[in-house]
């Protein structure tokens, strides 16, 4: 397999159906990606897994206008995890930290692409999405890193990007 055809693999796919991805099976791949590297091994992260039940509540907290992705996303994708990052008190730390989810997001992708599995991620601006972050429960020093959708790849789907492909030059 080709390193472009990789790349569309983990960037671009079709859910599955609505074949179900089970938390348990989230939960390793998690095991694996906190191995993301962080400042001083702070692991400035936590999870909210968001289960059937408050799917449709939880979609209500996002304006429809100007985040439809986001409301797409937690609708319908078979499993939906949102990933909150520390926000430190000095300005180095919070990019570490914020740099260090976003590593930790891209490692559950690869991971998760390893496995069969999709995965979306959107993260939702600062300002506009008060009411999705009261609802997950975000401290005054967190933000969100990312919303995240999983689901199973259909069998030998790489869907065109309309991407640029990546491109490895060896000198």
């Amino acid at each position: 397999m080709s390193i472009q055809l990789a790349m569309e693999q983990i960037q671009e796919y079709k859910w599955h159906g609505q074949r179900p991805v089970a938390a348990e099976q989230v939960l390793a791949l998690l095991e694996e990606a906190v191995w993301a590297p962080n400042h001083h091994l702070r692991e400035p992260w936590r999870f909210v897994w968001i289960d059937a039940a408050c799917r449709s509540s939880l979609e209500d907290t996002v304006d429809p206008s100007t985040q439809g992705d986001l409301r797409e996303l937690i609708r319908t994708a078979p499993a939906c995890l949102i990933v909150v990052a520390s926000v430190p008190k000095t300005p180095r730390e919070e990019k570490d930290d914020f740099a260090a989810a976003c590593c930790l997001i891209q490692n559950l992708q690869i991971l998760a692409a390893a496995n069969g599995l999709g995965m979306s991620w959107i993260l939702p601006p600062h300002t506009g999405c008060e009411d999705l972050s009261f609802a997950v429960k975000l401290e005054a020093n967190e933000r969100i890193a990312g919303v995240l959708g999983l689901g199973h790849i259909e069998d030998g789907i790489a869907l065109a990007s309309g991407k640029k492909p990546v491109r490895i030059e060896v000198l």
